[in-house]
């Protein structure tokens, strides 16, 4: 029954004295009436004045009820309930998945329903209420253990209605997430931990991991270190096999010794085709294992063509030639062939015929224009050029004739004017705008400074100037003076890219810098990036979709990354970014949340073993910005299987930072004396108020207006109106 209590915004006297002062004016105003009307009318017509004026006058006192109730609720206790594949595992204490579900329906719980509300949660890759009864709809088929999501989640449903304590019944091994500890010490809420399995070392044998290329080159051997674990063997010989799904690709034995160990194991194979492929390791098993699902691991790789092959052009015979050849052979990923033309128009090597330029993947044309040349041979290797697209490099030469470039004006990043075969020496300044660019930095440890220490090259006093969208990379500098004159030019030109040299002698910068560290292998890598750059295929896509990796763990989320751009080529911030995973006609989808600049970023969850494709779709306001595709595997080693072990210490400080409590199942009949020591485990009184401010009241006014409207109705029947 609530309690009520009035409050005025006077003193209570003055409020009594208004409404005397009202029911006297009532009075007098109906002690006499023209005309006459009867004794019982007069007295009516009497109260109801009296009524209203009071009222109002008490109306005018600022009047305000209070409403006072309390109710007493239970305590309540959160259960969370591990719904992972790990507890599934069977170990020397039993199976896990009944002991978890004898604790459920433990009487424990019958007791404490007399005295407080239990609400029952699972957990895995995420926090959810369970429906009751619990034991009924438990899958334990979750890939993974978030036991720091899950108390960010108790802590959420603790924010919209209060809760005690909280009983979390698992093996305390978490697989995703954050370390739970510091989430448990900002809860608040006491938490009673039971850890179900065994914690000590299990009998067990696994990959723990694999070190791998991503990139490998088809035709060249690539190796393979494996990772081995073993607990609780000794002796056994045991079969690592690497494989290319069905297809054998490599395999050793291995010998185990007692106690717990690990081994690297190496292994190797020899890609045959291109593309993405997903190879996997695995062992036989043995008896006695605690399981055999994390007997295998998978990995992906991207199988690379096997060599790229660049062709040499030279206009003649030189120490240019001959250390440019020898240099880019030294490259292992390189597969090198020249050409030098003769005093008779021809090659020394012999017919430079149209298919061997068609096979090219990068064309260096040294010393070229020559007059050594014949035209036809210009013009075919301008037509063969343009045609495929074929990155060029263009390194002078003292036969280079400017005026007969001809068909390959088009070709060259510059242009050439007042052409002269007077030569100086120079120095290459690298372009200060450049001094990133991976062209000209050879690496963290010098950097662009190398350049400056380099021996001077030759070149004419020909008058070059590089074409519109074409980057200067680096002037000639005689003296210490910088000149205007570009030495190192690159461009890109539609699907073209060119890379030119516009001096001679550069063989100077390989065989004269030896004894500085910091020049001595600048030749060469100026040479192997500027083809690398030359032959890497630029990414001119307006949606741009990728993972993070090419290869997840199950029970791992499928981490996406996005790039956005209009047909201007600027981020674009607020598209729709929806990506759809497919695996055997099962489809995933996941929105990628903008992050600023035209990126994007999200995940998906819950995807299985298997080879997926997905599609990254971007839209603007319902109208396409463009899509694109990708593919990414999901291993088949799960990661709840590759600590099978329970975590007792973790759970025990879960409990003793939160200011619970460890419990094994054999305590668990302990649980409710354990709650009941503690001092906020008790009923929750609430006390409720309600305040009405009789002012502001509508039921008031309208009881006004009735008493009004009837005192004008009788006096009306009165004749006084």
């Amino acid at each position: 029954m609530p309690s009520i209590h009035i409050d005025f915004a006077v003193a209570a006297g003055i409020v009594v004295l208004t409404v005397v002062l009202a029911t006297a004016a009532a009075v007098f105003f109906y002690r006499h009436t023209l005309p006459p009307v009867t004794r019982t009318r007069r007295i009516l017509l009497t109260v109801l004045r009296s009524l209203v004026l009071s009222l109002l006058a008490v109306l005018l006192c600022e009047p305000l009820i209070r409403l006072t109730s309390s109710s007493t609720h239970p305590p309540v206790i959160a259960l969370l309930i591990d719904e992972s594949k790990s507890m599934t595992i069977t170990d020397r204490r039993g199976s896990r998945d009944s002991t978890l579900h004898a604790l459920i329906s433990h009487p424990v719980f019958s007791r404490l329903g007399g005295r407080a509300e239990v609400r029952p949660y699972t957990f895995g890759t995420k926090f959810r209420p369970a429906s009751v009864p619990v034991q009924d709809t438990l899958s334990l088929n979750d890939d993974a253990t978030d036991i720091s999501g899950a108390l960010q989640g108790l802590q959420s449903e603790s924010q919209r209605a209060r809760i005690d304590a909280a009983v979390i019944l698992t093996d305390g091994s978490y697989t995703l997430g954050e370390n739970p500890l510091h989430v448990a010490e900002q809860l608040g809420i006491p938490l009673y931990t039971v850890g179900i399995g065994d914690s000590s070392v299990q009998k067990d044998l696994l990959v723990s991991g694999i070190a791998a290329n991503e990139l490998v080159y088809s035709g060249t051997r690539a190796p393979v270190d494996a990772r081995i674990k073993s607990a609780g063997f000794g002796s056994e010989r045991v079969q690592v096999i690497l494989s290319d799904g069905s297809k054998e690709l490599d395999r050793t034995t291995l010998t185990l010794e007692p106690g717990n160990r690990q081994y690297t194991v190496e292994l190797s194979y020899v890609p045959e085709s291109e593309g993405p492929r997903r190879y996997t390791v695995s062992l036989s098993s043995l008896p006695g294992e605690l399981t055999t699902a994390n007997n295998r691991r998978s990995f992906s790789a991207r199988i690379m063509k096997s060599k790229l092959r660049v062709l040499i052009v030279a206009g003649s015979p030189s120490a240019d030639l001959a250390v440019l050849q020898q240099t880019v052979a030294e490259e292992k990923n390189f597969s090198v062939s020249s050409f030098s033309a003769n005093a008779g128009g021809g090659f020394y090597q012999g017919v430079l015929s149209q298919a061997r330029v068609d096979s090219a993947d990068c064309v260096v044309l040294l010393g070229l224009p020559a007059p050594s040349l014949r035209p036809a041979t210009t013009w075919m290797l301008a037509e063969r050029i343009a045609s495929g697209a074929k990155p060029l490099l263009i390194i002078g030469g003292r036969t280079a004739d400017y005026r007969l470039l001809g068909p390959l004006a088009d070709l060259f990043p510059f242009s050439a004017q007042q052409a002269s075969a007077t030569e100086q020496l120079l120095y290459v300044h690298p372009a200060d705008a450049q001094r990133d660019n991976p062209i000209m930095n050879i690496g963290p440890s010098e950097g662009i400074e190398g350049w400056k220490r380099l021996p001077p090259i030759f070149k004419t006093n020909t008058a070059f100037k590089a074409k519109p969208g074409a980057v200067v990379l680096g002037f000639g500098k005689v003296q210490q003076v910088v000149l205007p004159d570009p030495v190192i030019i690159s461009r890109k030109e539609n699907r073209l890219k060119s890379l030119a040299v516009l001096g001679y002698g550069i063989w100077r910068w390989r065989l004269m810098a030896q004894g500085d560290p910091s020049t001595a292998q600048l030749y060469a890598s100026f040479l192997i990036n500027g083809i690398k750059w030359l032959t890497t295929v630029d990414d001119t896509r307006s949606v741009k979709v990728t993972t993070t990796k090419e290869s997840f763990s199950q029970g791992e989320a499928v981490q996406f990354v996005g790039q956005v751009y209009d047909a201007s080529a600027r981020p674009v911030d607020d598209a729709q970014v929806r990506v759809t995973a497919r695996h055997e006609g099962t489809a995933l989808e996941a929105d990628l949340r903008p992050i600023g600049n035209g990126r994007y970023e999200g995940a998906i969850e819950g995807a299985g073993q298997g080879d997926y494709t997905f599609t990254g779709t971007a839209t603007l306001n319902g109208a396409a910005l463009g899509d694109d595709r990708g593919r990414f595997s999901v291993g088949d080693l799960n990661l709840e299987f590759q600590d099978t072990r329970m975590n007792a210490e973790l759970l025990r400080q879960l409990a003793e930072r939160s200011g619970g409590r460890y419990l094994e199942p054999e305590e668990f009949d302990n649980l409710d004396a354990a709650l009941a020591s503690q001092d906020s485990f008790a009923p929750n009184v609430q006390h409720q108020q309600r305040e009405l401010e009789l002012w502001n009241w509508r039921t008031v006014l309208i009881v006004l207006i009735v008493l009004l409207a009837l005192e004008w109705f009788l006096r009306k029947r009165s004749g006084m109106l």
